[in-house]
């Protein structure tokens, strides 16, 4: 966010009324049984806490727009889970779950800046390591669905051909996306330098990201 824009999103959050206890109360009742609208109010209510808590972490290596975003998304998941009936208020409860989404989106971009920071400037091809992971390629993420981490097993032409197949399944934003993270006959790119590139917000990148692996998976798994 530019400089203007963000002091005007602050104030603008500053000037949101705040919810009474006895509000949260009966929002979180609703929330609890499914009530959508109830839970949107009760983020919007207390989207002043997200950018409370993202200046405390201005300037660790996420813009501020980046951090305001996934700090919403930790706000949104809190406010799922939020029970009043236990004696608390939102806000206290909600700040553990908006330090942690901007804490692990921090760490992410540090690992991914550390990636880039290696700069080798060589292709990568299917079964080449992601950076500074040795052990992670799109082979090793379709192979084991249930971790990230490849066992140092040795793969075959045959498997190439059906991440190959695999990647023929996805539309051209999802291709897109996973050649570049991948970095799939070329230089392996960060999420900020995707969603950068692609117009988009990290977080979107991210999603599209892990749907195209899920689609990818079930292909190369039917093969």
């Amino acid at each position: 966010m530019e400089e203007n824009r963000l002091q005007k999103y602050f104030e603008e959050m500053g000037s949101r009324q705040l919810l009474s206890e006895e509000q949260e109360r009966e929002l979180s009742a609703k929330v609890l049984k499914g009530d959508e609208r109830a839970k949107n109010r009760l983020v919007e209510a207390n989207l002043r806490l997200v950018a409370h808590v993202a200046r405390e972490y201005q300037g660790k290596g996420l813009a501020m727009d980046d951090l305001i975003s996934e700090g919403n998304m930790g706000l949104i998941k809190a406010a799922g889970k939020f029970d009043a009936s236990r004696g608390l208020r939102f806000a206290g409860y909600a700040a553990v779950y908006v330090r942690r989404a901007m804490e692990k989106a921090l760490q992410r971009e540090s690992s991914e800046t550390m990636v880039e920071s290696r700069g080798d400037g060589q292709k990568r091809s299917l079964d080449a390591p992601l950076g500074a992971k040795p052990n992670l390629n799109l082979l090793s993420v379709l192979v084991d669905g249930s971790s990230p981490l490849a066992d140092g097993r040795t793969y075959s032409r045959s498997q190439e051909e059906q991440v190959e197949r695999a990647l023929r399944s996805l539309d051209e934003r999802e291709d897109r996306v996973v050649t570049a993270y991948f970095g799939i006959g070329q230089e392996h790119q960060t999420m900020a330098e995707i969603a950068a590139d692609m117009g988009l917000k990290r977080e979107r990148v991210r999603q599209i990201r892990d749907h195209a692996v899920r689609k990818m998976r079930k292909v190369f798994r039917e093969h």
